[in-house]
């Protein structure tokens, strides 16, 4: 039922930000391009086993098509970034890279020590060496500069934020079924007596019916969430069974039935003036957080791409048939 949405700001490079292309790789009269360096088969080894030796052209099928699509889509990311900087006459400077580091801790985990470890275990899983991490956050540092100017925050803005991270939250069950018939025949079943639960486990299409429907306390203000979702929760009360069922709601796909379990009412809350300019910056990280992979998925679509090598162009394609089929 939530929307996801990455949080970490490394992913900004993964396959769900390439474009629909299929045929991709440099514009050949960039002259800000690196050179190509071809696959030379018949070159000196570069490994040996028991004996035998092992030349690249081996190394470069079994990596390319597995890693591959995520390669080109960095360099592509980054020449066009860099390129963009060079236009605008923007200088990244230390304090910016070193910025994106602490960025990406803090979104890790509030705690350093804990954020530092899983940043390690990250890193070591995405096979993220000194250069490469490097060469990521001086890009992220790059698409931050590029989309800093167009972030506006309004006073809305902020009070969402206060909302979700010091307001009241419901604790609901759900059912989502694809036929409104059989939604509408569920509700006359809890309003009759039966239990929500069952029915949920029986019925709902949404992963949570393993769990009898049951979802983590939802903020209205959480955007994460369907807004005819969120919009149906303040009508929500325990006083009887018929106002803590919702009525059928309507979704992108398909229908859904809310059960309130309890309101989750928040522990003294600050004042909003005193934590306004904490709420102001969050607010400004996740709006940065979303241009930037807006302007990156950009990137990749504007750019002259043309792949040569056939593993390389198949896993490629991999990755524009995963944006289109998430």
């Amino acid at each position: 039922m939530r929307d996801a949405l990455p949080k970490m700001l490394f992913l900004i490079v993964a396959p769900f930000l390439i474009g629909c292309q299929s045929n991709a790789t440099q514009n050949p009269q960039d002259d800000s391009a690196d050179p190509v360096t071809p696959i030379d088969e018949a070159g000196p080894p570069v490994a040996y086993v028991d004996g035998k030796a092992v030349n690249r052209s081996e190394i470069y099928r079994l990596i390319v098509p597995a890693h591959g699509g995520d390669a080109l889509a960095e360099i592509l990311i980054d020449r066009a970034v860099k390129s963009r900087l060079r236009q605008q006459a923007i200088q990244l400077t230390a304090g910016e890279i070193d910025a994106e580091r602490n960025f990406l801790l803090d979104s890790l985990d509030p705690d350093p020590d804990q954020a530092a470890r899983l940043m390690r275990e990250m890193r070591l899983q995405r096979g993220l060496d000194e250069e490469r991490f490097a060469d990521m956050l001086r890009r992220n540092a790059g698409l931050r500069r590029l989309v800093r100017d167009e972030i506006k925050i309004n006073d809305l803005a902020i009070q969402q934020a206060y909302q979700l991270r010091y307001g009241q939250r419901y604790q609901v069950r759900l059912i989502t079924t694809e036929d409104l018939d059989a939604l509408t025949r569920a509700r006359r079943k809890v309003i009759g007596g039966a239990s929500f639960t069952e029915l949920a486990i029986e019925l709902s299409t949404d992963i949570s019916a393993s769990q009898g429907g049951l979802l983590s306390p939802i903020s209205p203000a959480d955007p994460t969430y369907p807004k005819a979702i969120r919009d149906a929760l303040p009508g929500l009360n325990m006083s009887n069974p018929k106002t803590r069922l919702s009525r059928a709601i309507a979704l992108t796909q398909g229908y859904a039935l809310l059960w309130l379990e309890k309101v989750v009412q928040p522990e003294d809350p600050p004042e909003m003036a005193s934590v306004r300019g904490e709420l102001e910056l969050s607010v400004r990280r996740e709006l940065e957080r979303l241009r930037m992979r807006q302007l990156a998925r950009t990137l990749i679509e504007q750019a002259d791409v043309v792949v040569l090598d056939p593993e390389l162009n198949k896993a490629w394609q991999r990755q524009g048939d995963t944006v289109r089929n998430p």
